[in-house]
């Protein structure tokens, strides 16, 4: 692997237009795989204490429901597998990222496919893994402000997203919260560049492409409503 393509990785951050048609020219994912797998990682790292705090929370949520004997099988249980947590967290980290990237390069090959762009594989998959830059800088930002954070004050997993948000707006409604935080500043920064790699490598129009863009967007706000009210 030579450096060009982690030079092109970073342009993506600055300058995602040009980044992208160098791709054309240039397709690379190496540097970018591993960049995606550092930034999660530490994403991950400097969350894990809230992240830990909030599943424990969820789960004597959880416990609480059942009646007495199977509460105690549960708690047996759950205190075996405590200690193994963290590590699941990192091997999450490292694994679930190929899996995410796969389903999201053949979403954008399908997407691009039907609007007439005739798009290649490789070209779906270079602009997942490249675009993927800006969510992993923006998670290891998002982390850091978690990791600042009162553990204390985290019960849910919108409480895991301190980006700003309109999340705000819907405070008694928690599923509406969840899918607003699919709107916060980071990841719409993502979405911008999503749409400039989607019309600039997989040669897509600029109608499509943002049509892709808003339904991508939406899928991310459903997934963040099914997640955030997951332990409710």
């Amino acid at each position: 692997m030579n450096l060009r393509g982690l030079v092109t990785y970073v342009r993506v951050l600055v300058a995602p237009r040009r980044a992208f048609s160098d791709l054309v020219v240039n397709p690379t994912w190496g540097w970018a795989a591993l960049c995606g797998l550092g930034l999660t990682l530490a994403a991950v790292l400097l969350s894990e204490h809230a992240q830990l705090h909030m599943m424990a929370l969820m789960e004597a949520q959880r416990m609480a429901a059942m009646p007495p004997g199977e509460r105690v099988r549960e708690q047996i249980a759950a205190a075996q597998v405590a200690s193994l947590r963290p590590t699941f967290l990192v091997i999450g980290a490292l694994v679930a990222p190929w899996f995410v990237w796969l389903l999201i390069a053949i979403f954008f090959w399908i997407v691009a496919l039907v609007s007439g762009a005739r798009p290649k594989v490789s070209w779906a998959w270079t602009a997942t893994l490249n675009s993927y830059a800006v969510y992993g800088v923006a998670g290891v930002i998002n982390a850091t402000l978690v990791a600042l954070t009162d553990p204390a004050t985290i019960s849910r997993p919108t409480d895991l997203v301190r980006l700003p948000s309109p999340a705000m707006l819907a405070p008694h409604s928690q599923q509406l919260a969840a899918f607003l935080t699919a709107y916060n500043v980071g990841t719409l920064w993502y979405y911008v560049v999503v749409f400039i790699a989607l019309e600039t490598l997989l040669r897509m129009s600029r109608t499509a492409a943002v049509g892709v863009t808003i339904a991508y967007s939406l899928l991310f706000g459903v997934l963040a409503a099914f997640g955030g009210t997951s332990g409710h």
